[in-house]
């Protein structure tokens, strides 16, 4: 009888194991995307995203592929790709800023050559005139002085408009910013001062207010108030000079020199000045300007 036979099973198959996969590449990727999309928004260094940027998407498609971190590989492309996006926005947004500045700058440079040229004509053609009048009076004079005629009153006296030979009120003067005309002037004005506000200060003694009517008008292309460009004085017979402001006055209907006036604003009303009683030389003063100034005289009695 023969030996009974044992069968022994083979031991069950062992599962092969994978050893789990590395993220580090994915991971890599999402961080220099993130770094690429930061640099993107500051100007100076945001040239750095057009490095960063395409090798974080490089870095985003292996690992996607490769299995290496997939959901940060994503990440990385979306990142680098934004990041470059930016910056080139950025750069194309500071080129148009850049040449807009640069083109005010070439526009502020030519007007101002423009207005040098144009005053520089302006120069030109008065020193012209000056050269025409001056020959015309010497060739007037060198006639007077052939005949022995003497020279006329008007001619002795100087120019029209100087404190020799002044204009009469309601005459207008002007320059190229201001005009200003005098429309009357009141002597002895002292109850009518002190009837506007009982506090005005009183007249000097020897003196007594008058109250120059006078109109401002602006001519300039900007805005300004008649106190930078325009001034109403007194010179007295022996070359004093009287301001509104030596006394703490207000007039009736004053004239407000600090309102302000764009080109054909008018403003109008009376200025007080305290004027030396029994000065019959003296005369009113109107200078026109603030820096370049010019004086004009007018006749006050």
């Amino acid at each position: 009888m023969s030996a009974p036979t044992h069968e022994y099973p083979y031991p069950p198959p062992q599962q092969q194991q994978h050893a789990p996969s590395s993220k580090g590449l994915g991971i890599a990727a999402m961080v220099v995307g993130i770094v690429a999309i930061v640099l993107s928004f500051i100007p100076v260094i945001a040239g750095v995203s057009f490095i960063l940027g395409p090798i974080a998407v490089v870095l985003g498609t292996i690992a996607f592929v490769k299995r290496r971190g997939r959901g940060q590989g994503i990440t990385g492309v979306i990142t680098g790709a934004l990041a470059v996006l930016i910056a080139i926005i950025g750069f194309a947004l500071f080129g148009a800023f850049m040449t807009a500045v640069d083109d005010e700058m070439q526009s502020t440079e030519g007007s101002d050559t423009a207005e040098a040229d144009t005053s520089e004509e302006a120069e030109a053609t008065v020193a012209e005139e000056e050269a025409a009048e001056a020959e015309e009076e010497s060739e007037a004079a060198q006639a007077q002085e052939d005949e022995g005629a003497e020279p006329t009153p008007a001619e002795d006296a100087g120019d029209e408009g100087s404190r020799e030979n002044p204009l009469p009120i309601g005459e207008t003067v002007s320059n190229e910013d201001w005009e200003v005309t005098i429309n009357s002037v009141t002597l002895n004005a002292d109850d009518q001062i002190a009837a506007e506000n009982e506090f005005s200060d009183p007249a000097p003694e020897g003196s007594s207010y008058a109250l120059i009517n006078m109109t401002a008008t602006y001519l300039g292309d900007e805005s300004e108030v008649p106190l930078l460009g325009t001034e109403v004085a007194y010179v007295s017979g022996s070359g004093e000079t009287v301001s509104a402001f030596d006394q703490l006055v207000i007039a009736p209907d004053e004239f407000d020199s600090a309102t302000e006036l764009y080109n054909g604003g008018t403003e109008e009303g009376n200025v007080a000045l305290a004027v030396p009683e029994g000065d019959e030389d003296g005369a009113l003063r109107v200078r026109l300007g603030f820096v370049d100034t010019e004086d004009h005289f007018f006749a006050v009695q």
